[in-house]
């Protein structure tokens, strides 16, 4: 639970930093961040709840306890994130009921994805992790998306986060179902674990050097984005180095650990005259 709640923690805060760039000098503009956010959480709750309960038997054979609750409660969550998603977009413009229809696709699409995910896509070869991995990035774009932010510079500005979050979440991804191999071999699940078997461990170090490589070609070829370059690397490099011993949950938590430094350097990005 508490791991939860740090990654919800982190949505939040990246959501919410990106929220006050883009309505900066708006109307409503606090507002219009504190429904973005909240639209966000409730949502991403509902799919975390969502998750825990179609997950049950298989978290207890692997030892781990998640919070269960009645659908009631996660079909809530996912309707007020929602509801919220209307309001916003009622004020964002202007009363236009069409509109804000159009604003609250931009939460129900997701809270359709993550039920999806939770009850069918988790269990088909690695289909779930892309899903996860494309909403984490989703997330951080939904700022700028809902506003139709027009600027060009800060879209080139995001892409490169966006590429590190989408596999570096996915591979956080497939790093948890390699932990929770024995689980879903007993409730038959074909995650890509199992479905690799003994070339897995392959797979996963050619994306961690794939990684590195969008690392240096995102960041680091551009004069002012190479400090996020080597912040990024460093982290990896000391990890390796420093490790002990190999473990799945060891490596999932390294890289959770590697997605909180990135958007950190995001907000470092966004906020100060470092560049």
């Amino acid at each position: 639970m508490r791991s939860r709640l740090v990654n919800i923690l982190f949505i939040g805060l990246s959501i919410g930093i990106e929220a006050i760039y883009v309505h900066a000098g708006s109307a409503n503009f606090l507002l219009l961040c504190i429904l973005v956010v909240f639209a966000t959480l409730s949502v991403t709750l509902g799919g975390y709840l969502d998750n825990d309960y179609y997950d049950h038997d298989i978290d207890h054979v692997n030892g781990k306890e998640g919070i269960i609750v009645s659908k009631n409660i996660i079909n809530s969550l996912y309707f007020a994130g929602v509801v919220l998603g209307i309001l916003y977009g009622l004020i964002q413009s202007q009363g236009i009921w069409s509109r804000s229809i159009t604003y609250s696709l931009f939460f129900l699409f997701p809270a359709i994805l993550l039920h999806f995910y939770a009850s069918t896509l988790s269990r088909h070869k690695g289909i779930g992790n892309i899903i996860i991995a494309g909403l984490c990035c989703f997330s951080l774009a939904l700022p700028g998306l809902i506003t139709l932010y027009p600027r060009k510079d800060y879209w080139i500005a995001l892409t490169p986060f966006l590429l590190i979050l989408f596999i570096s979440t996915y591979i956080r991804e497939i790093a948890k179902d390699a932990e929770d191999v024995k689980g879903d071999l007993a409730h038959g699940r074909t995650t890509l674990p199992v479905l690799l078997g003994n070339y897995f461990a392959t797979f996963f170090t050619i994306l961690n050097f794939l990684t590195l490589a969008l690392v240096i070609l995102g960041f680091g070829l551009y004069y002012k984005y190479t400090w996020i370059a080597i912040a990024l690397t460093s982290y990896l490099m000391i990890y390796n180095v420093l490790r002990k011993s190999f473990s799945w949950r060891k490596t999932q938590q390294a890289w959770k650990g590697f997605i909180a430094l990135g958007v950190l350097l995001r907000i470092l990005f966004l906020h100060t005259d470092l560049l």
